[in-house]
C-alpha cells in the first residue's frame, strides 16, 4: 500500500511538472495573457455534510484561487472554512454538544472541457483539514474543556459545471466527495463526506 502511494505521488509530480514546463514555453511566447488565467471566486458558498454521528452538517465558504492552462489543465489552491457542530461526551458518558472551527488547506490538479460559454471541469486535491478536539471533564459538577489543535489528511474529488455569462465571468457550480488518508480521531474513512457550492469567479486582475 505504501509502495502503491509512492508511486502515484511520483507520476503526479510528473504531471505536474510535464504541465509547467510546456505552460512555462506558451508564457514566453505571450506573456501578456497570464494575468488572465489567474482565477479565483467573488463569492463561493455550499453545503458539506460529513457523514458522521457526532459532527453535524453545516456551511462552507470557499476560497481559492486558480490557475487555467493553455491545454485545458488547471491548479487550484483552496481554504475552506466549515461550520458545524460536534457532541461528545465525558468519562461520565454525559453528552454535550460544542461549536468547533474546522477548515481546510487544500490543491490540486484537475481538467476542463469546453462548450463555448458551457464549460464542466474534474479536481483532485489533497492538503489538510485543521480542527479542535475537544476534551471535556466534569469533577463533582464544574466543567472543564480543554481543547487541542490537530490536523489530517483529505482526499477531495470535484465535478463542476460552469456558464459564462460575460466575459472571464462566471457561474459555478461545484459538487466534491472525500475521504481521509489515514483515519484520526473522530474522522472516519467508512463513510465519504460530500458536499456542494454555487458561486462566481472571474480573472483575478
Amino acid at each position: 500500500m505504501k509502495d502503491a502511494k509512492k508511486i502515484l505521488i511520483c507520476l503526479v509530480l510528473k504531471c505536474i511538472y510535464c504541465f509547467c514546463l510546456t505552460e512555462s514555453v506558451a508564457i514566453t511566447k505571450d506573456s501578456t495573457k497570464i494575468t488572465n488565467r489567474l482565477f479565483m471566486p467573488a463569492l463561493q458558498m455550499g453545503y458539506i455534510n460529513h457523514n458522521l454521528k457526532n459532527i453535524s452538517e453545516g456551511l462552507i465558504i470557499q476560497t481559492s484561487i486558480e490557475y487555467r492552462t493553455n491545454n485545458n489543465f488547471l491548479f487550484r489552491v483552496n481554504y475552506d472554512d466549515f461550520s458545524g457542530r460536534i457532541f461528545t461526551k465525558d468519562e461520565n458518558d454525559n453528552q454535550y454538544v460544542a461549536k468547533v472551527p474546522l477548515s481546510e488547506l487544500i490543491g490540486g490538479i484537475g481538467y476542463r472541457l469546453n462548450f463555448k460559454r458551457h464549460h464542466t471541469f474534474a479536481l483532485v486535491q489533497t492538503g489538510f483539514r485543521f480542527y479542535e478536539l475537544p476534551e471535556i471533564e466534569n469533577n463533582n459538577g464544574i466543567l472543564s474543556i480543554n481543547q487541542s489543535s490537530r490536523q489530517i489528511m483529505p482526499l477531495r474529488y470535484t465535478l463542476g459545471y460552469e456558464y459564462e455569462f460575460l466575459e472571464n465571468i462566471f457561474f459555478n457550480l461545484e459538487l466534491f466527495l472525500g475521504h481521509f488518508i489515514k483515519e484520526k480521531d473522530y474522522w472516519s474513512n467508512d463513510k465519504p463526506f460530500f458536499g456542494g457550492t454555487v458561486g462566481l469567479s472571474t480573472t483575478l486582475f
